[in-house]
């Protein structure tokens, strides 16, 4: 291919550092902003899980939340996300996730693709 023709694939997506291991680990969660969407990476039990901070029922902030017994609990409903797949199985809804790795000494989050729109933090219960 020249430098003039164009590619027809998709630009591959960036990993974005998140912090260090020992960082992201002692503050258990950490929210970015990236592409207009806020995502919440969290530290539990030795892995690192990455979210939309932005709850898919009543666009409450899942980084206010908490874990428990594997799932993260949105602080406005209750609702329990389970930490791997997002699944909240009473309400039968999911809650976007996002692929999370360790490079050395640094965490990183992949943010899927999605038609999840940036949510607007001024919206209410």
């Amino acid at each position: 291919m020249t430098d003039n023709e164009s590619s027809d694939l998709p630009s591959p997506q960036p990993w974005h550092l998140v912090g260090t291991v020992a960082d992201v680990t002692k503050r258990r969660k950490v929210v970015l902003t990236i592409a207009g969407r806020q995502v919440l990476v969290l530290a539990h039990d030795g892995g690192f899980f990455a979210f939309d901070n932005i709850c898919v029922h009543r666009d409450r902030e899942l980084s206010k939340g908490v874990v428990l017994n594997g799932k993260l609990v949105c602080p406005g409903h209750q609702w329990a996300f389970e930490l791997g797949t997002g699944w909240e199985s009473v309400k039968h809804e999911c809650q976007p996730t996002h692929a999370v790795r360790t490079e050395g000494d640094d965490v990183f989050v992949l943010v899927s693709p999605g038609p999840w729109p940036a949510p607007d933090p001024t919206s209410a219960d």
